[in-house]
């Protein structure tokens, strides 16, 4: 997300350099202005307005052949300070003219206009030029076979494809047809518009921008592309005076480390600060995980990402996924430029082999270590594994290491009941300052409890189909090794003054059954990848 919106800034601001340098008077003050078409006066005042013969070498003038004077030969006509040179020309009395091969028209200072034909049509207040059309503007050329300007609507366009060269920023702007309202002060490009610059490349279906409010539009499938980063939207704007710029609909900016997704991203430049409404996705393609939600936020100055409502985290690992869902998801660089993801209030994860709830949770992806706070709870298999504050440490997708730092306590239901189905309870509990686990093959192997263990296991009669509790096993000690194979109690080492009692369940008593502040939480365990609740 940070990558992508920050490479957005950087081709929107490009593109707003273009876009200010087309002005009104390259396609409408230079030129159809010049041509006597004057779009704020009326009909009476056009017709007081006159075209005047500055030269011709020879002058004809046959109505059996055309009722106009026949000007060839290095023609040059004068209309309200535009002179138009040319071969040949026919001059009506309407003070309609056609002009053909070698046309010029030149306003000094302003523009200069080739093309091989021009057709003024004083009546219909319309001026067309054909083949070969160049239009240059200081350092903006514009090139089309056929441009049209229609008084009455105060519209210029052309039809059969233009192209905009800026020799300043070296962008080249084309597209089949284009247009510039007066009224409104409005350029339309339409029709395969493509802009290109040697840092990126625009294309989408049609791009209106207005002059006063310095508002862009494009419509249709938008394609923004750099050396590094993509964008894609089916409509957006982007506002060149306050540097504000919106994708809509199916909105896409990929990068080269990151694809976000939404459908609409909005960015405001000046104040560094991005969002992203709706259907939200953000892929890191190098960390191979993905964080969704319905609003995303981006504040450049501290490089912070958060993301919130149904927020979701899926880290893919080799063989297995882990999903991480929270109210909010905020992401940062640490000091060593890896990422920092915090996920705050009923945090709930889950992997195959791995589930848990928490209020809150960091996840450094340097080290890709988990770190679980605030009444945290997992379950690894048949273990319910409490403390203040648990760390997860994983290997190449597996879970490694297990650290749980004050009032540590694991628990497994001793008849593999669960809670959720009914029936007696007996539960094996290891309790202690603090515990380390060790994982293999994501099965807890070892654990090793640090101070104050205490420990109650259930001894069981595998006979028949369903196990039988035959005793209790109740010990305490300084520390307490435990070694576990296929989720079962191998052997326990209970190490420094240790007093361990057998008592046979016959006689012993529900009290001693549960270790103070024992608390199973089996109805909280995520069940499925779909954490929503």
């Amino acid at each position: 997300m940070i990558s992508g919106l920050l490479s957005a800034r950087f081709l929107i601001s490009g593109f707003r350099i273009f876009i200010h340098s087309i002005s009104v008077r390259l396609l409408v003050l230079s030129f159809f202005l010049s041509l006597g078409i004057c779009t704020d006066v009326s009909g009476q005042e056009a017709a007081r307005k006159q075209v005047k013969l500055i030269h011709a070498d020879n002058i004809f003038f046959d109505k059996s052949i055309v009722d106009a004077q026949r000007l060839i030969g290095n023609v040059q006509l004068l209309y309200e300070g535009t002179t138009f040179f040319c071969d040949s020309a026919y001059l009506y009395p309407t003070q309609n003219f056609d002009a053909f091969s070698r046309i010029r028209a030149d306003k000094p200072g302003v523009y200069s206009l080739t093309g091989d034909n021009l057709f003024f049509d004083k009546a219909n207040q319309t001026a067309r030029v054909q083949r070969g059309v160049t239009l240059k503007d200081g350092e903006m050329t514009l090139t089309s076979d056929q441009m049209v300007y229609n008084m009455d609507s105060e519209m210029a366009q052309y039809v059969a494809g233009g192209r905009i060269v800026s020799s300043k920023n070296k962008n080249i702007l084309t597209s089949r047809k284009g247009s510039y309202s007066v009224r409104s002060q409005t350029f339309f490009f339409r029709d395969k518009v493509v802009l290109t610059n040697p840092e990126y490349t625009v294309s989408c279906d049609t791009l209106q921008y207005n002059e006063t409010s310095e508002v862009a539009y494009f419509f249709g499938p938008t394609h923004i592309t750099s050396k590094d980063t993509k964008i894609y939207c089916e409509n957006g704007w982007y506002n060149t005076r306050e540097d504000i710029c919106q994708f809509n609909e199916n909105a896409q900016v990929t990068s080269e480390k990151t694809i976000l997704k939404g459908d609409s991203i909005f960015y405001n430049g000046k104040k560094g600060f991005g969002e992203v409404f709706r259907k939200v996705s953000i892929r890191d393609t190098t960390s191979n995980f993905i964080i969704t939600g319905e609003y995303g936020k981006h504040i450049e100055s501290t490089k912070e990402s958060l993301v919130t409502q149904r927020a979701l985290l899926i880290q893919a690992f080799d063989s297995d996924s882990l999903f991480l869902s929270a109210d909010t998801l905020l992401a940062r660089p640490d000091s060593l430029d890896q990422q920092l993801i915090r996920a705050f209030h009923n945090v709930r994860i889950f992997k195959e082999d791995l589930q848990g709830v928490s209020d809150s949770l960091t996840y450094f992806q340097g080290d890709s270590t988990i770190q679980l706070f605030h009444s945290p709870v997992l379950w690894s298999e048949e273990n319910q594994i409490t403390g203040d504050s648990i760390r997860i440490r994983t290997w190449q997708g597996h879970i490694d290491r297990l650290i749980v730092r004050g009032n540590s306590f694991i628990a497994s239901d001793a008849l593999k009941n669960d809670s959720l189905s009914g029936g007696a309870q007996r539960y094996n509990q290891i309790k202690g300052r603090n515990t380390e686990g060790f994982f293999r093959e994501n099965a807890l192997h070892q654990v090793k409890v640090i101070g104050n263990g205490q420990l109650i296991y259930f001894a069981l009669e595998e006979k028949g189909e369903t196990p039988q509790v035959i005793g209790q096993n109740k010990g305490e000690c300084s520390d307490i090794h435990i070694t576990i194979e296929n989720n079962q109690i191998q052997r326990i080492n209970l190490i420094r003054e240790p007093n361990s009692v057998f008592t046979p369940i016959k006689m012993a008593t529900e009290s001693e059954f549960e270790l103070e502040g024992f608390r199973w939480r089996g109805s909280e365990r995520p069940r499925r990848k779909d954490l929503s609740r």
